[in-house]
């Protein structure tokens, strides 16, 4: 039997880093506001004293310590990886039209849609990775989600690096020279 359910393009694992990231922010401001509303809703956010006491106890709760840094980490990974997946997902969609009917590929190229199972299985890990590494930290603690989020989410950076060479390898060296004659200003390396 044939397991596709870690399996996804790069476009919605995209989508689903920044939406994870999105409600990992929106929960970090409902804690805080929380934690601002929890000496009286109007006075605890007007007053500055009130501002930097709950601040303060905020600092102090050790579970809302953990939330703040899964939620940074899970930040500081959000927008690279939401950065190379969605270059992928344009890089993978513009395969047809670079080495397509139009043009001649020099048949040397490794394409990416030879490499579409890898990309969907590394946007998977990646996903699975970042969901567990945020929610398993906020919901149960940093033992052992650190680990059982991170690992995954290393192994599919790892997976895509291949195919982001890939799609960045190919350049206008990969046309027909009557193509390339076209543009004064491209050199191509010999």
């Amino acid at each position: 039997m044939d397991f596709h359910w870690i399996e996804m393009t790069a476009g919605k694992a995209a989508l689903a880093i920044f939406v994870n990231a999105f409600a990992g922010k929106l929960y970090m401001t409902g804690l805080r506001v929380s934690f601002q509303m929890s000496d009286g809703i109007i006075k605890g956010i007007m007053s500055p004293n009130a501002f930097k006491a709950n601040a303060s106890k905020f600092e102090k709760d050790e579970d809302a310590k953990v939330a703040s840094k899964a939620q940074l980490n899970n930040a500081e990974y959000s927008g690279l990886l939401c950065a190379a997946l969605l270059f992928l997902h344009v890089a993978v969609q513009g395969e047809e039209q670079i080495c397509g009917p139009n043009f001649v590929c020099d048949g040397t190229a490794v394409t990416l849609g030879n490499m579409n199972s890898q990309i969907e299985t590394a946007c998977g890990l990646i996903v699975l990775g970042s969901l567990v590494h945020l929610w398993g930290q906020i919901l149960v603690g940093p033992f052992p989600f650190q680990t059982l989020g991170g690992l995954p989410r290393y192994i599919g950076m790892f997976m895509l690096v291949p195919a982001l060479q890939v799609a960045t390898m190919r350049n206008v060296k990969q046309f027909s020279p009557d193509y390339q004659s076209q543009f004064a200003t491209v050199t191509v390396p010999e």
